[in-house]
């Protein structure tokens, strides 16, 4: 199975807090704040406060991601795989099929490789690829919904072996060090709160030589900080990056790029398709979700493909190298 030979892979930390505290270390003193209140006093104190109100955001904005995409993928068909048509292999991100597999490619993916699929929704992209490269994948997925319909499609597709879904939020969840030849994310870093801290997490993953692939949205035209509030949220995004933070967040990280691109075409011609399936399942989706919510979806969808149109927002395509 996947997961006994990824833990194999795994180097234990020599104290039980290790790995947590290796990619942010703010967390120990969230966690226990018993402790934080007897000993931050004076300047301290400011400090601490400031990190529980930074961590509270970060709760809240994954609790927020977790809701939005159960209620998403439990209210009726799935948009994506109408806005995709013949090239749905059933993803959620605005690539289509080949875009996926030649974007894999590009990252060195190959037959024996193992690889992390951050964000791995239904489970597509994660099927397909490990079917295409012979390739062992493990998804991380934080819906609960998602998670099921993932593990349900490896189980119909026989690839039990060498696919597995775990359920968890990316900066928590339990993954080897170094376990991972391949660290793959399609249209999800943004909806996971403290980027730096992540893209180290994924970096500490990754063995030496290996390589973080993404496509994310991104900003690329500056918006008002008004805009950011009041268009973000729509979609549950903990903020979005523009390819110039990206990409020095990514160097920060310890991790060489290799490539990247950024464009919108992509985001024009899938929120197109969306906002046309939107429009032809108006019944079935206001029979789930009523009128007031599909009037809400069709205006997000709309303004979206608006904003990607004017290239106020694209997506980053990035692979970076971890040395060594």
């Amino acid at each position: 199975m996947v997961s006994y030979r990824l833990q194999d892979a795994e180097t234990r930390p020599s104290r039980p807090d290790q790995r947590t505290a290796a990619f942010n270390p703010a967390i120990q003193l969230v966690a226990s704040p018993a402790i934080v209140e007897h000993r931050a006093v004076g300047p301290a104190a400011g400090l601490v406060n400031e990190l529980r109100r930074h961590m509270a955001r970060s709760t809240a904005i994954t609790s927020a991601v977790e809701r939005f995409y159960d209620q998403v993928r439990g209210s009726g068909p799935s948009l994506t795989a109408l806005a995709h048509g013949a090239r749905s292999i059933g993803q959620e991100c605005a690539l289509t099929d080949s875009e996926i597999a030649a974007f894999a490619r590009r990252a060195g993916l190959g037959a024996g490789m193992v690889m992390l699929d951050v964000g791995s929704g239904q489970g597509g992209p994660a099927c397909y690829l490990a079917c295409e490269f012979g390739c062992r994948v493990l998804g991380v997925e934080l819906s609960s919904v998602g998670h099921a319909a993932a593990e349900a499609r490896a189980r119909q597709a026989g690839l039990g072996d060498r696919v597995e879904f775990r359920q968890g939020d990316m900066h928590t969840v339990d993954l080897p060090a170094g376990g991972f030849d391949v660290v793959l994310s399609l249209d999800a870093l943004c909806h996971i709160p403290r980027r730096a801290a992540l893209l180290r997490r994924c970096a500490q993953l990754l063995r030496p030589g290996g390589r973080l692939a993404f496509y994310d949205h991104v900003e690329r035209r500056r918006r008002s900080a008004a805009e950011r509030r009041s268009f973000d949220p729509l979609w549950r995004f903990a903020g979005l990056e523009t390819p110039a933070s990206y990409l020095r967040a990514v160097a920060t990280a310890g991790l060489q790029v290799v490539w990247h691109e950024a464009t919108s075409d992509c985001l024009v011609r899938f929120y197109s398709g969306l906002g046309d399936a939107f429009l032809a399942e108006r019944t079935n989706l206001e029979a789930v979700a009523g009128s007031k919510r599909y009037a809400e979806g069709l205006e997000r969808l709309r303004l979206t493909h608006e904003l990607a149109a004017a290239g106020v927002i694209g997506q980053l395509g990035c692979i970076a190298q971890k040395p060594g």
